[in-house]
């Protein structure tokens, strides 16, 4: 895969989608109050499980988190300065294909880019039977983003 010094990737195990809802949430919610770009590249969407959670916690940016547009194109017209954030999640092949294709995107635009590769830990095959941190900056957990080692 190419490298680009502007698209950080980060990576998180999950058990569930509630679990991945639950996890992704409180991030999705201050990434956004931060002014940053959620794009959810999801093959099996869990914006329902989103909407419901929203609905039963008090987040002040509710209408905001639930406005999230998912597997939307590539927008030329996204110029803001702000990171921009894939959160990926699907089938090994999936995820490959989608960071692909933002890499391919991105590969020659001068902007902050996170991919955060949402790992199902019930169907992981052995080409991903472990996460190899040296492809990762960060793992995001239930208890928010983390440099890896720390």
């Amino acid at each position: 895969m190419e490298n680009n010094d502007c698209i950080e990737k980060t990576y998180c195990l999950y058990a569930s989608e509630w679990h991945l809802t639950i996890m992704l949430l409180p991030f999705i919610s201050k990434k956004l109050r931060e002014k940053d770009r959620i794009f959810m590249k999801f093959e099996s969407s869990i914006e329902d499980k989103i909407r419901q959670l929203t609905d039963k916690l008090d987040f002040k940016n509710k209408d905001e988190i639930n406005n999230i547009r998912w597997n939307v194109e590539f927008n030329d017209d996204d110029y803001t300065p702000n990171e921009k954030i894939y959160i990926v999640a699907g089938s090994n092949k999936y995820m490959e294909e989608m960071n692909k294709r933002i890499h391919q995107y991105y590969k020659n635009r001068d902007t902050n880019v996170k991919i955060i590769n949402c790992f199902d830990i019930q169907i992981m095959d052995e080409k991903h039977d472990f996460i190899n941190e040296k492809l990762y900056v960060n793992k995001l957990t239930t208890k928010g983003e983390f440099l890896i080692g720390s």
